[in-house]
C-alpha cells in the first residue's frame, strides 16, 4: 500500500503543510519502519561504544566489555534481519511437535532400555552435529539419513518435555546426558 503525501507551501509561509492520505494501516507501517531504523542505529552506536571501552578501558574487567558489545552487534542494520530470522526459527522448533516419536536404537541397546526403562544420551554421530542427547524421529531409514544404519529397533515414545525439532521429521533431540524415561 503506498503511502502517498503531498508536502507543499504557503505563499509568504516558511513552514510546509503536509497533506496525507495516509491510512491506519500505512502509518503503523511507517512508524515501525522508523522505529526498526532508530533501533538499529543505537545498536550500531552500543556496539562501538562497548568495543571502544574494552580497547582503551584500563580496567581490569575491560575485556567483559565484548559481552554486551556482541549482544548490541546482533541488531546493527546489516545483522537484524538475520537475528530476527534466526530468533523467529528458534522458535518454531519448541511449537506444534508431534504427540509420539520413534527413537531408533540397535538390539542390545532395546534390550538395556527395557531392562532400565530409560534412554541414555547418545554417543553416536550425531554428537557432533547437535550435542549429546536423546534423539527422536518420525521416519527412519532408508528416509532418514541421520539414523545411524544399525539403529534398526523402533522404540515408540509420547514427546518427551523439552523435546526440541532440529530437523522436521527427521531430527528431534531432548538435549542433556540424562536419559528419557519410556513408559
Amino acid at each position: 500500500m503506498p503511502d502517498i503525501a503531498l508536502s507543499c507551501r504557503r505563499d509568504g509561509c516558511g513552514t510546509p503543510i503536509k497533506v496525507s492520505d495516509a491510512g491506519a494501516i500505512s502509518h503503523l507501517m511507517h512508524r515501525l519502519r522508523k522505529l526498526y531504523r532508530q533501533s538499529t542505529l543505537e545498536a550500531d552506536n552500543a556496539a562501538q561504544y562497548w568495543a571502544d571501552t574494552a580497547t582503551t578501558s584500563r580496567s581490569p574487567l575491560a575485556p567483559l566489555a565484548h559481552v554486551p558489545g556482541v549482544m548490541a552487534a546482533l541488531w546493527t542494520p546489516d545483522i537484524a534481519p538475520i537475528t530476527a530470522t534466526v530468533l523467529g526459527a528458534a522458535g518454531y522448533g519448541f511449537t506444534a511437535l508431534p504427540k509420539q516419536l520413534i527413537h531408533f536404537t540397535t538390539k542390545a541397546a532395546a534390550a538395556g532400555i527395557a531392562r532400565s526403562g530409560a534412554i541414555n544420551s547418545s554417543t553416536t554421530l550425531l554428537n557432533g552435529f547437535f550435542g549429546p542427547g536423546v534423539y527422536m524421529a518420525r521416519l527412519g531409514r532408508p528416509i532418514n539419513g541421520f539414523i545411524d544404519r544399525a539403529s534398526r529397533i523402533p522404540i515408540y515414545l509420547p514427546t518427551p518435555a523439552g523435546t526440541v525439532r532440529v530437523v522436521p521429521y527427521l531430527v528431534y533431540v531432548r538435549w542433556g546426558v540424562s536419559g528419557v524415561r519410556t513408559p
